[in-house]
């Protein structure tokens, strides 16, 4: 079975990884040029994976263009393998290969269906969510279910934890499935995606703290945005700054003090820990840097991060 491969981040290079590794016919890999990928959080790039097993490698700015359109006709692949790609797969490509177009999205389809699936997650406070393997239409997130693979969400997993997880859950539905794709004897089973809501894409601007939450609210927000994504972030003194790491303590309990109060400065570590209050307990926060990338500044009790 021919396989054309498509993706651009990590849980791409990993599941492209697994293909190789159960020894499926890649015939080429379409990726995204590292000129276009500086608003693609997590991009990795694939030239590792090329020079090693020595694949044609297209590295290009959109599939949907009609040069690639025609090199991924000309390949005449039996199946296409879409995983950590961006953005949607054109009609005429959807129709080239004989065995379909096969995604993965980070979440139970058709809940958490469009952008964003990891970050909404976590967010929200889900305990669970997991990957879903399906074929690929004109819609989105809302072909047929070939199958799913669940998993927990631990109260300080981050975005980039719950990656890895999808990513391992993933490889494993690619080879216990692509035999099947192969055979044609996989079931498809009805993705009801038109009961649950699209979710929208999350930008660097939407990522601002605010302390008027609870402390798990805040906690949640801080895990979902943190790296390989820019960041949550609130300001302190007119300036803006990254929170990147948080630890929720439920024994911490209620301080009488305004939202985004500095209550405790903790410098033993390798780096500055703050302790701030919120609309209920106070949270430990670190990992603060200043929005041009040097290290904070010196934080003072009593005074406030605004957002």
């Amino acid at each position: 079975m021919k396989i054309v491969f498509i993706g651009c981040v990590e849980i791409g290079f990993k599941c492209l990884q697994q293909i190789i590794k159960d020894k499926w016919d890649v015939v080429a890999i379409f990726t995204l040029a590292k000129k276009y990928a500086k608003l693609t959080s997590g991009f990795i790039d694939f030239s590792e994976i090329n020079s090693q097993n020595k694949i044609p490698i297209y590295k290009v700015k959109d599939v949907k263009y009609i040069l690639n359109i025609n090199r991924i006709a000309r390949l005449s692949p039996d199946l296409i393998v879409v995983c950590g790609w961006q953005r949607l797969i054109g009609k005429e490509i959807l129709k080239i290969p004989k065995k379909g177009v096969i995604g993965f999205h980070s979440s139970l389809l058709p809940r958490y269906r469009g952008r964003a699936p990891v970050n909404w997650a976590i967010i929200n406070g889900e305990k669970q969510t997991g990957v879903t393997m399906f074929y690929c239409e004109s819609g989105i997130d809302s072909g047929d279910i070939i199958a799913q693979k669940s998993f927990s969400i631990k109260l300080n997993d981050t975005c980039k934890t719950v990656y890895d997880k999808s990513a391992k859950a993933a490889c494993a539905l690619l080879h216990r499935y692509l035999p099947e794709i192969e055979k044609g004897s996989v079931r498809r089973l009805e993705n009801k995606s038109h009961r649950f809501p699209c979710w929208p894409k999350r930008n660097p601007g939407d990522g601002l703290i605010d302390w008027n939450m609870s402390a798990l609210k805040v906690h949640n927000w801080i895990r979902a945005l943190t790296s390989p994504y820019p960041g949550s972030f609130s300001y302190y003194n007119s300036e803006k700054y990254f929170i990147l790491i948080s630890r929720y303590d439920k024994r911490l309990k209620h301080v009488s003090r305004p939202p985004g109060e500095i209550i405790r400065i903790d410098n033993s570590g390798s780096g500055v820990k703050l302790l701030v209050a919120t609309k209920d307990r106070p949270l430990w926060v670190w990992g603060i840097t200043k929005d041009n990338g040097r290290p904070e500044v010196i934080f003072k009790v009593g005074e406030k991060f605004d957002g």
